[in-house]
């Protein structure tokens, strides 16, 4: 059941992607300030020609829009702006996964190597594991790939899943997440 707090902690712990958001807004910005400083010089009676616009407008004059060169401009400018568009309303990779609280006032998160690093010491820690070669992280679900010396692991994936859901179930990260364990055989 999410709280308040949770939705907050999710709130506050979103991506930004403030890179795409800046190159966009600069390429705006640019645009308009040379645009504006184009109109009012016509204005004025002193065209400034920042942009060669008269190339531009003979190349227009005397391209179709079936033309490839006038397809390919068009594709390219749609394409940039579906990149834009699709970073800023995508949400990208949090640095950190919030946990779950009780105080929508405070909030707690840990970082992605941090949750990686408690899983792994979890599974680590379970008897008959003589290592943990990967942890992955999903949305739902944390993916254990586990080294261990015994022949005969019958329930020994269920021992270090359990260990590694008792460790989550600590932490209490968002969202829940379900452990699935595979178990690598090694010699000693």
């Amino acid at each position: 059941m999410r709280t308040p707090a949770d939705r907050a902690a999710r709130h506050a712990f979103r991506s930004r992607r403030v890179w795409p958001g800046l190159i966009a807004a600069l390429l705006l910005t640019a645009a308009a300030a040379i645009t504006a400083v184009e109109v009012i010089s016509a204005w004025a009676g002193h065209p400034a020609h920042i942009v060669a616009y008269g190339r531009v407008r003979d190349w227009a004059d005397d391209t179709a829009w079936k033309d490839w060169q006038a397809l390919a401009a068009a594709s390219g400018l749609t394409l940039l702006g579906l990149l834009f568009l699709g970073a800023g309303l995508l949400p990208g990779r949090s640095r950190l996964v919030p946990l779950h609280g009780d105080d929508p006032d405070l909030l707690m998160g840990v970082t992605r190597r941090g949750l990686k690093d408690a899983v792994a010491a979890a599974a680590g820690d379970a008897p008959g594991v003589s290592g943990v070669r990967r942890v992955r992280l999903r949305p739902r679900r944390v993916k254990v790939v586990a080294v261990t010396p015994v022949r005969d692991s019958a329930d020994l994936d269920e021992r270090v899943g359990a260990a590694v859901g008792d460790r989550l179930g600590r932490l209490r990260p968002l969202p829940d997440r379900s452990v699935s364990v595979r178990l690598k055989h090694r010699e000693v």
